[in-house]
């Protein structure tokens, strides 16, 4: 079920709204130029000097040919002061030619660079801003997002330093050709364009073609930064249950199909160029057939030819590079797409222009007939209307799926109620600032995320500013300071990726201890203390004890000993509040409670 569920996932299009070509093209230009304005100015002068001589390098040959070397009607003689004077200036042409292309490809290289940091800067700003209803959608997997900052954003730098500033002065060379290629002969002209439609015609077949594939691609390539991603993530338990040849089948099947795409797309990409020159040579063909009876007529001399056919290459030439940019677009519709949706997605916690920063709080909490459904019609909480006084040590208890975790997470505004209103000290969440807010919070989660760097630095996290003794004096009071002088290192170790060097206990204590070092005025426990062995929770549960006394504090914890000494205990079940009050009175009161405590601590050798 696993592998065919997997392949399922792979194959399925991931079904988003579409965002035009010409939307992603008028937004990459806008995000060229306001990567670095003053790069724009001079980039125009050199493309403009490159224009001009190609506009104008063929005359010179027109009047070699015709004047220097008297190939013009009547046979003249040739001109040695015409013929050097022509090559001198053909030189100084040149000259500021290369210079100009050189200055032009390097700032476009260096407006492609800036383009593709500032878009990824903002893409991770954006990242960091979108809520967890984004972060937590089956479709957004840490592959994609990974191939997003890397992959599409490269791919987009591709386009901008290969194509798009490019093909802008394309569109001028091709008018200027074309304006001197009728101003030279309009008879050349008409027969050379025969073959534009047969032109634009195969190039259209071949763009669509080309745009299927690259779309395929990219979500071939996506699905193998997916896969691969969660293989590494998970090798643990892919080799605790040996399955490494099953995993290693589900990848190769991946890379197959990016394979296979990417073949199709080489092959179509390797016809290009040919059939391109084919169709150019047939036009060129044309124009010297009809040329030939022009000239012997007397009403084309040879030099007008000679310039002709350069103005014929330089109409066709830009064509042909906007045909491979159309190509290389193709690649860059999906990937320009998805990052123009990302940064467009409307922001589901939002900050008010006018929002307060709190300060000093007692750590009052009340939920003002709250209700929340992740999706529409299936409500996870359900009026709950609660009021939670200040330094109160409120536990919550329940089945999987009571709404426990979403209760914390609605105070920590990663989402918003559905209806009603969340308040600490009588300020509604939504008019304060989520700094503000969040820096008032001291969370300690189930399944806690360590970084790769030392133990000093992750307890840090909580605190930046905060000294070595705090970092000392925190860890001491979670009764992890013996742990972690018992390390080599010591606070210096290096606690590996996700933590792990680091038991789960001893992560789980670390970051209890990031969470604890800003002495938070509110202390948030989701099922803090689910992966400590009974010999450290023994060590934890004193300091507990201390560390809730002076600050409101809510626990979610399926191990009823750690909540019985909570002020007040909170029973839900199936998004409702059902029950009520400290320890004693709920065993008392006979119901749901008592019935998870019997369960708990029942003698599993009594019948």
């Amino acid at each position: 079920m696993w592998k065919k569920r997997k392949k399922a996932e792979m194959l399925k299009k991931e079904e988003e709204p579409k965002v035009g070509t010409f939307k992603i093209i008028k937004r990459l230009i806008k995000y060229v130029g306001y990567t670095n304005k003053k790069l724009l100015y001079p980039l125009m002068v050199f493309t403009i000097s490159n224009i001009i001589i190609n506009w104008f390098t063929p005359l010179i040959f027109r009047s070699l040919v015709d004047d220097g070397l008297g190939g013009g009607i009547g046979a003249i003689e040739g001109n040695i002061e015409i013929v050097m004077l022509l090559g001198t200036f053909f030189f100084i042409l040149t000259i500021v030619g290369v210079l100009s292309r050189i200055a032009q490809g390097y700032i476009i290289s260096k407006l492609a660079t800036l383009t593709m940091y500032n878009l990824r800067y903002e893409l991770f700003v954006k990242f960091q801003k979108l809520g967890l209803d984004y972060h937590e959608s089956p479709k957004r997997t840490t592959g994609k997002k990974i191939n997003y900052l890397t992959g599409d954003i490269n791919t987009i730098q591709q386009l901008i330093q290969s194509g798009l500033l490019i093909s802008l002065s394309n569109i001028f060379l091709i008018l200027g050709a074309l304006f001197f290629m009728i101003l030279l002969s309009p008879t050349l002209t008409l027969v050379s364009f025969l073959i534009v439609p047969l032109f634009f015609g195969i190039a259209g077949v071949l763009i669509r073609k080309a745009k299927k594939y690259f779309k395929e691609l990219r979500e071939r390539i996506a699905t193998v930064t997916s896969t691969l991603d969660e293989s590494i993530m998970g090798m643990r338990i892919i080799q605790s249950f040996a399955e490494e040849e099953s995993n290693l089948k589900e990848f190769n099947e991946a890379t197959e199909l990016e394979k296979q795409t990417t073949m199709k797309t080489a092959k179509l990409m390797a016809y290009i160029p040919g059939i391109v020159i084919i169709i150019i040579a047939l036009g060129i063909s044309s124009v010297l057939f009809t040329s030939g009876i022009l000239i012997r007529e007397g009403t084309l001399t040879q030099g007008t030819l000679i310039a002709f056919v350069f103005y014929l290459f330089s109409f066709f030439e830009p064509l042909f590079s906007f045909m491979g940019f159309m190509t290389l677009l193709q690649n860059s519709l999906a990937a320009g797409s998805r990052i123009i949706r990302i940064l467009d997605e409307n922001l589901s916690i939002n900050e008010k222009e006018n929002a307060i920063e709190i300060q000093n709080i007692k750590g009052r909490i009340e939920y003002n007939n709250v209700n929340f459904s992740y999706e529409e019609g299936i409500p996870i909480l359900k009026n709950i209307d609660i009021k939670i006084n200040a330094k109160e040590r409120l536990a919550l208890v329940g089945y999987t799926g009571a709404g426990k975790s979403t209760f914390i997470k609605l105070l920590s505004r990663f989402y918003d109620p559905t209806d009603g209103e969340i308040k600490i000290d009588g300020f509604n969440l939504k008019n304060l600032k989520i700094k503000s807010l969040r820096n008032k919070l001291g969370i300690v989660l189930q399944d806690n995320f360590l970084f790769s760097g030392t133990i000093k630095e992750n307890i840090r996290y909580g605190k930046l500013d905060a000294t070595d003794e705090e970092i000392i004096e925190t860890a001491k009071k979670v009764r992890v300071h013996e742990y972690i002088m018992e390390l080599r290192e010591g606070y210096d170790t290096i606690v590996g990726e996700r933590g792990s060097r680091l038991s789960e206990g001893q992560k789980q204590l670390i970051a209890f201890a990031r969470a604890l070092i800003t002495d938070p005025p509110i202390l948030i426990l989701d099922e803090a203390t689910s992966s400590i062995d009974p010999y450290s929770e023994l060590l934890i549960q004193q300091a507990l004890e201390t560390l809730m006394k002076g600050r409101t504090s809510i626990s979610i914890a399926h191990r009823l000993s750690t909540i019985i000494n909570s002020d007040r205990i909170i029973v839900l079940d199936k998004g409702q509040i059902i029950e009520q009050g400290s320890h004693q009175e709920l065993v008392e009161m006979d119901g749901f409670y008592n019935q998870l405590y019997r369960m708990q601590f029942k003698d599993p050798f009594k019948k």
